[in-house]
């Protein structure tokens, strides 16, 4: 593999590890959907604070799960925190799903499926703290929303 410096998708690659993952290698998974937008944000607000949850990213051993629970209590975070205040909230929060993930039901009412209804608890209480919270399915709905929010 050769590494060029002037590639801006470098910064995601040390040189070092086995192989960088391009998004058409992958399937379309909340994951990747995650991976792809997180990838976006980087390249075209490369000075926008965020944080990516990757709780949902692998198995954790028992013991970790342990500490883990210990460390952050609350397992619904939403995948995507951005820190920026805009007129009307303090930033905004951004649970990522694939495209036709089932989260809403036909008639665009949220599914009663348990995870499906602790996010939405969790989206309700950062809601009441001054979030903008928001469901997005795939990638481009995921950058529309940011890129409202962004220019608010």
């Amino acid at each position: 593999m050769t590494f060029n410096k002037h590639d801006p998708l470098n910064m995601y690659n040390s040189g070092k590890t086995a192989k960088v993952v391009k998004h058409s290698e992958l399937k379309q998974t909340e994951w990747s959907v995650q991976l792809q937008f997180c990838k976006w944000i980087k390249l075209q607000y490369p000075n926008l604070l965020f944080r990516s949850d990757i709780q949902s990213a692998g198995k954790l051993s028992g013991q970790m799960q342990n500490i883990k629970v210990i460390l952050d209590p609350f397992k619904s975070w939403p995948d995507v925190q951005v820190y920026h205040k805009s007129e009307n909230y303090i930033g905004l929060f951004i649970e990522l799903k694939r495209i036709n993930s089932g989260t809403f039901l036909k008639d665009g009412s949220l599914s009663s499926m348990k995870h499906v209804q602790e996010q939405a608890a969790m989206h309700n209480l950062l809601r009441s703290l001054g979030y903008k919270v928001v469901i997005a399915e795939g990638f481009n709905q995921a950058k529309e929303v940011l890129e409202s929010y962004l220019k608010n």
